[in-house]
């Protein structure tokens, strides 16, 4: 059942030039911009530093434990970056259309790629272990698996921007020991980018129309915002909820009405 909670939704930083992927760590909040072709980092204070630039459409973007910054980028010949110091290395290349990367328990690199929409019959999940990428998943999609995030207990929740469109499935569950994939959300349209919180759960997706919601451990939707502008991630950093809002160029704080 879905239900709803009133958020404000507050301007953090502005002036950004197509801000999608997002990743928060101690300090700050690591923001792509797709469209500069940059990668930022944004302190408490709302000040940014140039990580990054010269990319091709960064989307997803994850940092290790020991400081990796793995971002890939969304074209048709897109790559597997590590970015570092401001040198930036190649993972992986000439793989179609990637969206989104995490890390998890094991250290092992998880990406999304393809589509129709990026001139592939399928949306594919890869994993990279020892250097190479190999195909975990795939299924026919006209749009693609966009972001994902690795659990705690090992799952990996996938968004799936087809849903509502093509499919009623909003974000899949990947069991990595029995490579199993099985349906977790439904009733979010073109879900596009997904955030956890440390333990797991709740963690929170976006509507690329202007909605984020909270997920809880069975897959139940709350809706806390829907007067967004075109959103794509959603990260929660010292307890409290942060949006890329395309459609305004900002990283926009969501506050509970008191």
């Amino acid at each position: 059942m879905l239900t709803s909670a009133l958020f404000l939704s507050v301007p953090f930083f502005t002036g950004l030039v197509g801000p999608d992927g997002l990743y928060a760590s101690g300090n700050g909040i690591y923001i792509c911009e797709e469209t500069a072709g940059r990668i930022l980092f944004i302190n408490v204070d709302g000040i940014s530093t140039v990580l990054a630039d010269g990319l091709f459409s960064p989307e997803g973007i994850h940092v290790t434990e020991d400081g990796r910054i793995l971002v890939v980028e969304d074209t048709e010949s897109g790559r597997l970056l590590e970015v570092n110091q401001g040198s930036v290395t190649v993972l992986v290349s000439d793989i179609c259309c990637p969206e989104g990367v995490t890390v998890d328990n094991q250290g092992t690199i998880w990406f999304t790629s393809g589509g129709i929409e990026g001139g592939e019959l399928y949306t594919t999940l890869w994993k990279v272990a020892g250097g190479n990428p190999t195909v975990e998943y795939f299924l026919p999609s006209v749009f693609s698996f966009s972001d994902l995030e690795a659990a705690e207990n090992g799952m990996i929740y996938i968004c799936s921007e087809s849903s509502g469109i093509f499919g009623d499935v909003s974000v899949f569950r990947f069991d990595p020991r029995t490579s199993v994939l099985t349906p977790f959300v439904t009733g979010v349209t073109a879900c596009e980018g997904i955030g956890m919180t440390g333990g797991g759960f709740p963690f929170y997706v976006t509507e690329e129309s202007g909605s984020v919601f909270q997920v809880d451990s069975t897959g139940s939707l709350t809706l806390i915002e829907c007067n967004l502008s075109s959103v794509e991630d959603v990260v929660v950093w010292k307890d409290q909820i942060y949006v890329s809002e395309d459609g305004t160029g900002s990283l926009v704080r969501l506050d509970l009405h008191e």
